[in-house]
């Protein structure tokens, strides 16, 4: 009897202390998301936005652990292992770039920050994600490669970035997610005068004239072969109608009138092209119609469209 009580215990033990060992073992991977997460937590130091010292990547093809390289109230840098760690430019420039266009387009969310993720040798160009997508962790980010980032130059992934940084504010201005003009510019016209915009405004003269200089150049085949869509559309408006106060009334415009889901935080369908000209008229408060003409021709179903809109849209007036 003596001898099965022992076998008994000994069992009992093995239950206790052993099985759940070997638990953890066919759970790792779920384990370690759990303690790497429990670490970005851990650095917040009861701040809820700050960012923490390491961020694994867990979308697309992104599967690196950056690291973060600097951090202020505008901007968290992080740098992938094969950026040259010695780069200094984007930690003012960037941040730099962030406050302007919330000067301009107001707040992206609670988070003040934008979250630029930078890659050396990978990734064939770069994306963005707003403040209300889980796939980026709720977080205003830019992520972009395959450049060096050793000088700061529009063609070699600045211009890029800022490019991205516009998708953020054309699919999430005023709270709002999606963009109700993307099949028209699609990806992403309007992002060349914002680029243009953004080079003027922060101290990069420079850079605004080489992009002015390229972009005067540029066709495209829609919504018809030849289109300019910088020289003709988006440069007059800047230029005419109030530089960066337009391109931000486009938005207030679009957030007061077109049409939303019950929550108010997401537009239901997307804009043709008399709704387009209409809304652009509003932000400009002039007839745009003529100068749309000129720039994308002007079928019957537009001008029809565009008296849709205007009755629609009766608000908006110019």
């Amino acid at each position: 009897m003596i001898v099965k009580k022992q076998h008994i215990l000994f069992i009992v033990l093995l239950a206790i202390f052993v099985l759940p060992i070997s638990g953890c073992s066919s759970s790792e991977s779920k384990k370690d998301n759990e303690a790497f997460h429990q670490e970005e937590e851990d650095t917040s130091e009861g701040d809820p936005f700050a960012a923490p010292e390491k961020w694994q990547e867990h979308w697309f093809e992104h599967k690196q652990l950056v690291h973060l390289v600097y951090s202020d109230e505008h901007l968290a840098l992080y740098f992938d292992k094969d950026v040259d760690q010695s780069i200094q430019w984007p930690k003012a420039y960037l941040g730099k770039v962030w406050k302007y266009i919330k000067s301009v387009y107001g707040e992206f969310g609670e988070d003040p920050k934008l979250y630029a993720i930078l890659h050396t040798g990978k990734y064939s160009g770069g994306h963005p994600s707003p403040y209300m997508d889980a796939s980026h962790d709720f977080r205003n980010v830019v992520d972009c490669g395959p450049y060096t980032w050793l000088e700061p130059s529009p063609e070699e992934g600045l211009s890029m970035m800022i490019h991205e940084i516009g998708h953020i504010v054309e699919g999430a201005a005023n709270g709002i997610k999606e963009n109700p003009a993307w099949d028209i510019w699609k990806d992403s016209k309007w992002a060349e005068i914002f680029i243009y915009d953004v080079y003027r405004n922060t101290g990069q003269e420079e850079y605004a004239e080489y992009t002015f200089n390229n972009l005067m150049e540029q066709v495209d085949d829609y919504p018809r072969p030849g289109t300019q869509w910088f020289k003709d559309w988006f440069y007059p408006i800047y230029t005419e109608y109030g530089g960066n106060k337009v391109l931000n009334r486009f938005y207030e415009l679009l957030a007061l009138h077109f049409p939303k889901n019950a929550e108010g935080n997401r537009y239901t369908r997307r804009m043709n092209m008399g709704e387009f000209v209409h809304f652009w008229s509003g932000a400009a408060a002039a007839d745009l119609q003529p100068l749309a003409e000129n720039a994308f021709g002007w079928p019957e179903e537009w001008n029809t469209q565009l008296k849709e809109a205007k009755s629609t849209f009766y608000n908006i007036n110019y």
